[in-house]
């Protein structure tokens, strides 16, 4: 298991495999708590080092919680931190307003947004490389529900009929929702 792998030293791929995985999410979630798009990515890599060396030193407990809880925990307190430092920086200039810290709450909102966002675009990055599917019908579906194309529209550019391009779509939404809920469940059993 990852969780066991992370605890070894020289174990470098299992924390790459840790900092693919929750990094773009961490950024995302800081994105929609309001901060920049240069804060955010300090922030992702803040919480990725604190998460490697906390674990390591024995702070996160299993049977606490989930480690994408942990890692919220962790992301919500360098969110504040860069707001708290905005706050005096713009306090050294003389704006006294206040900057209004995001709640644990929010950033756990955030980060769900943030995770089904990542966990669709890598089901769908997946189903194209690896479902076997026809080319037309996988662009016969993007068109259709990802970019909202007419049925009509998506027909006559996929050269497919009307009724095929209604196939596609059951067909690669059977797919895709297989690998989202494969995805979700690695995720959710922590890595």
């Amino acid at each position: 298991m990852l969780l066991e792998q992370l605890k070894s030293e020289g174990n470098q791929e299992a924390w790459q495999r840790v900092d693919e995985r929750f990094r773009g999410i961490v950024f995302g979630a800081a994105r929609r708590v309001g901060l920049d798009e240069a804060d955010a990515a300090d922030v992702a890599q803040e919480t990725m080092v604190q998460c490697l060396r906390d674990f390591r030193a024995g702070g996160y407990d299993r049977a606490r919680g989930r480690l994408s809880g942990w890692i919220i925990a962790i992301a919500h307190n360098r969110i504040s931190d860069v707001l708290r430092r905005k706050q005096r920086a713009n306090q050294d200039v003389g704006d006294t307003s206040l900057v209004a810290l995001p709640a644990v709450d929010a950033v756990s909102a955030a980060w769900n947004e943030a995770l089904r966002d990542d966990l669709f675009r890598r089901s769908w990055e997946r189903l194209q490389a690896e479902s076997g599917q026809n080319p037309a019908t996988i662009k016969a579906f993007e068109l259709a529900v990802i970019r909202g194309v007419p049925t009509q529209a998506v027909a006559q550019e996929c050269g497919l009929t009307v009724d095929q391009v209604y196939l596609a779509k059951n067909r690669v939404s059977g797919k895709l929702r297989e690998i989202v809920e494969e995805m979700t469940k690695a995720y959710e059993d922590g890595l």
